[in-house]
């Protein structure tokens, strides 16, 4: 089992070989979100006008049982961090041993930004004991090139990368929502814009 009293800063260089960029200046994770965030922030719209922020629901397992589970937004205080990054500096402090292996899932309202997704790539090549899956409700500026670069990479480097569908936003409104025992309503098009960003993803990758 895990080694409960490990933090990844006891020991930088053994944990974080090539360097990772981290920081102690981040917020702890969130437990749920509200049901009316939820809708807004991760409903799959082809244009999400007003959707600023990302949130980033996860899961850190060890030897499938559940370690770890929240979510993480952009943090614009006191240390302004990007979800992606915000985690990467909870899980060093949390959790990251060098002798375990992790399987870490995100369930995201953005797919990563092109500077996250270049961290990310740092971080999976100098931790092979991280697995990395990634469901995305929505495509980040997937028209530039630089983007469909830098998510390339990122895959090559082991991450999976998935579009969300229905069963993928249940499971999100189950796990990460505090829904009251309610039933989760789909939004009007949410297979088909589903099956829009999926098409989108599967031309970037190959």
């Amino acid at each position: 089992m895990e080694r409960s009293d490990w933090s990844g800063r006891d020991s930088l260089e053994e944990v974080c070989p090539r360097g990772c960029r981290w920081t102690a200046h981040y917020r702890e994770p969130m437990d749920c979100l509200y049901q009316s965030t939820f809708y807004f922030h991760f409903e799959n719209l082809p244009n999400a006008d007003g959707r600023h922020k990302t949130f980033l629901c996860f899961e850190v397992k060890n030897r499938n049982e559940v370690l770890h589970k929240g979510f993480f937004l952009n943090q614009p205080s006191p240390f302004r961090l990007h979800a992606e990054l915000r985690f990467l500096s909870w899980l060093h402090d949390t959790c990251l041993c060098p002798y375990e292996y992790y399987q870490v899932t995100w369930y995201m309202s953005w797919s990563p930004c092109v500077e996250c997704a270049e961290e990310l790539t740092t971080f999976l090549a100098g931790h092979r004991n991280v697995t990395l899956t990634i469901y995305v409700a929505r495509l980040y500026y997937h028209q530039f090139p630089v983007y469909k670069n830098r998510l390339q990479a990122l895959i090559k480097k082991g991450a999976t990368v998935k579009v969300m569908f229905f069963r993928d936003f249940l499971y999100c409104w189950r796990r990460f929502v505090y829904n009251d025992f309610k039933r989760f309503y789909d939004w009007p098009n949410l297979h088909k814009n589903s099956l829009h960003y999926y098409k989108t993803l599967q031309h970037i990758l190959e």
